[in-house]
């Protein structure tokens, strides 16, 4: 058998070669579907005028494109998937899912809230061997708590299945341990399928929020509703602890969730800023921490202070 004619089959093996370097980035892997096309092309017309001669470059670069293409098409179809994702991501309003009776007029979040709040059911001590799954047929139910570390000191972190937004990152402790700078209790919104975990904390204990609360311009540490927990308005902040200027960037740290754009925006009252104004508007979602550097003094006890501004 007479030896191939090379030339069509290397341009065919140089096309494939790029759609499958091309083919993994986003946008870009466009391009790479056309040079896997011209590659096929190319190496077909290169097995036609090899027919009666060697084939075995021809074939390389036509299996080669053809698998450049066979990637974009699995590529584009996962990073199509993952935009859907991120366009269409539940919002805390279907996170809860509204009682019929009120679904043929638009509802608040703010009465979504006090309607989820209303189904809260208070967990008594209960010792953490493991992750904890929030869910109507678990020991802890969605609802609005106050989670009260009653055993160890550590971390509580976690996972919110259905939102893209109110992080779960808070240390804790119990009362009269040796952590007085650790809050023992912590305000927190869990919705069906959250996931909680914990690191050195042996127990705890949840005390459900009533459905109707009385609004303040002063909040501790955790999840808080606005038009619920605090008056919507701009605010002036400040808070009763001293916070030491010698650690100039612990102090309080504030993320706002907005449910309608599913947008979050975060701010820091520090030592070394205290001139700090936020807008809040009804509905939104505020999530505190606090690094309390001041001795002697418990962080329960900590308050972030909203005065209202023209």
């Amino acid at each position: 058998m007479r030896n191939e004619k090379i030339g069509l089959a290397i341009v065919t093996i140089v096309l494939g070669g790029i759609g499958i370097l091309l083919s993994w980035i986003p946008l870009i892997n466009n391009f790479a579907a056309v040079f896997a096309i011209v590659g096929f092309i190319t190496g077909i017309i290169s097995l036609i005028l090899n027919r009666k001669k060697k084939k075995r470059l021809s074939s390389i670069g036509l299996m080669i494109s053809i698998l450049a293409f066979i990637i974009v098409i699995v590529t584009q179809t996962i990073y199509s998937n993952e935009i859907k994702k991120s366009i269409h991501s539940p919002s805390v309003s279907s996170a809860y899912k509204v009682p019929k009776k009120s679904e043929e007029k638009k509802v608040s979040l703010v009465t979504t809230m006090n309607q989820f709040a209303a189904n809260s059911k208070s967990v008594p001590e209960i010792y953490i061997t493991g992750n904890m799954t929030i869910g109507k047929d678990q020991p802890i139910k969605p609802g609005i708590y106050d989670l009260t570390v009653t055993g160890g000191s550590g971390n509580i972190t976690g996972e919110r299945k259905m939102i893209n937004g109110m992080f779960i990152n808070w240390t804790a402790a119990a009362t009269g341990g040796e952590f007085n700078d650790y809050p023992s209790t912590i305000r927190i919104i869990l919705f069906e399928g959250d996931t909680l975990s914990f690191r050195d904390i042996s127990k705890i204990k949840l005390t459900a929020i009533a459905e109707k609360v009385t609004p303040s311009n002063q909040l501790g540490i955790g999840n808080y509703v606005v038009g619920r927990d605090i008056p919507a308005g701009t605010y002036k902040l400040s808070t009763n602890i001293t916070m030491n200027p010698e650690f100039e960037n612990l102090g309080w740290d504030i993320n706002i969730y907005n449910d309608d754009t599913q947008q979050s925006q975060d701010q820091t009252l520090l030592p070394k800023n205290m001139d700090v104004a936020v807008t809040l508007k009804e509905g939104e979602i505020i999530t505190t921490t606090f690094d309390n550097t001041q001795d002697g003094v418990p962080t329960d006890s900590a308050r972030l202070i909203f005065t209202p501004v023209n």
